[in-house]
């Protein structure tokens, strides 16, 4: 098909030139003769190999049933056409659906604004930014995703177990109520609570975090291609399993965009006692370049000596980072010569967590600097007053 499209356009161009030849000679009368006698007419022949050849935008095409499930547990219609839209013409979902709205509802309005600050002063990370690294994630996808939408490869770890997709399964009452409550902290905190994960990730209804990224996603306007499991070889490889394991790959994309995207989830613990070298070995594939690490509601893990090997990994990895005050201090930012743009307020740690995570330098840059920017939004465990950093490596 190729060859003849080159041949017609090649007959194309010779049949141009007999005509522009053509129209020059009808001149006024001999004088149009004899110039055309003194200038003898050339056909010119555009090369074949000069013909451009635009490539078929293929459409990206979603998993029918991991999309039809996603949208009945996230509480959005299907088509009258789907298989499954019986299950959503029952009494129990149509309360569902309106609860996920009002639930989804007020997250809405803290995404905008999440967009708004990113559309207006991070422009050169987003631009930048085709890999983001959010350890302590669990399955916090909206916060990361509305940051980062341009971003080609997510990597997301923590220690819910990865779980399996939802099926196509009997839904009632008690499977709707169990999604409602895995969702409420994110939804109505910003956050999910550690210690409610173990008991809203690990039930008969929801079995780990990829069925709420799957409702998170359809909630958000993804439409998922596949999921499957992945293990890490010891070079930090992710190779294929053909049984559930602790980490899970989701390529998905938006239909209005056609790009591609892949997440992947590791179910792992980051102390530095536990801290699995094939995780190291994966992490120190990452490109440094193209990196930018996310940390928010992390139980300030990264200010303790025992998570010293995931702090300078983020350090290492990273072009920027963006956080909460529970991620990397202040003042070792600092002083590792890091550039910071502070937004918000900073306010003393909730009392859950220990006074030791008070950082007086970050509360003096506050009271001090002339440069803090507004934030309007809440943004990790203070209600009160979040604070955001941002923090950009210094140049080499």
């Amino acid at each position: 098909m190729k060859n003849v499209t080159l041949r017609m356009a090649a007959i194309a161009a010779l049949l141009l030139g007999f005509m522009v030849g053509c129209d020059s000679s009808a001149g006024s009368g001999a004088a149009g003769s004899k110039a055309n006698a003194q200038v003898p007419q050339t056909d010119t022949v555009v090369a074949a190999d000069t013909v451009p050849v635009v490539e078929e935008v293929v459409p990206l095409a979603g998993d029918p049933l991991l999309n039809s499930l996603a949208r009945i547990l996230a509480g959005l219609p299907l088509a009258e056409t789907d298989t499954l839209y019986n299950v959503t013409q029952t009494e129990a979902w149509a309360k569902h659906a309106a609860e996920l709205n009002r639930m989804w509802g007020n997250s809405t309005t803290t995404l905008n604004k999440v967009a708004a600050i990113r559309d207006k002063d991070f422009g050169d990370i987003t631009a930048r930014a085709q890999n983001v690294f959010y350890s302590f994630s669990g399955p916090d996808f909206p916060f990361m995703a509305t940051f980062f939408p341009k971003a080609n490869t997510y990597y997301m770890m923590g220690l819910e177990h990865a779980g399996t997709p939802i099926t196509a399964k009997e839904f009632n009452a008690k499977t709707y109520d169990k999604y409602e409550k895995a969702l409420l902290d994110l939804l109505r905190r910003s956050y999910f609570i550690t210690s409610y994960m173990s008991s809203d990730l690990n039930n008969s209804e929801i079995d780990g975090t990829v069925p709420i990224f799957m409702v998170l996603m359809a909630r958000m306007g993804y439409e998922i291609i596949s999921i499957d499991y992945k293990t890490l070889d010891k070079e930090g490889n992710w190779v294929a399993s053909e049984k559930p394991t602790s980490s899970v790959c989701i390529r998905f994309f938006r239909p209005e965009e056609n790009e591609e995207k892949t997440l992947y989830y590791l179910c792992t613990n980051l102390l530095d006692k536990e801290f699995d070298p094939k995780v190291q070995a994966m992490i120190d594939k990452i490109d440094t370049d193209s990196t930018v690490s996310f940390v928010k509601s992390c139980s300030y893990c990264l200010h303790y000596g025992s998570f010293s090997q995931i702090r300078e990994d983020i350090l290492k990895l990273s072009f920027a980072i963006v956080q909460d005050d529970t991620g990397i201090t202040y003042k070792t930012l600092t002083d590792r010569g890091w550039t910071t743009i502070l937004y918000g307020t900073y306010t003393h740690p909730i009392d859950l967590f220990s006074s030791s995570v008070y950082q007086k330098a970050l509360d003096n840059a506050y009271a001090t600097r002339k440069d803090i920017r507004p934030l309007g939004f809440r943004f990790g465990y203070n209600y009160k007053g979040s604070s955001l950093i941002v923090a950009l490596r210094p140049e080499e």
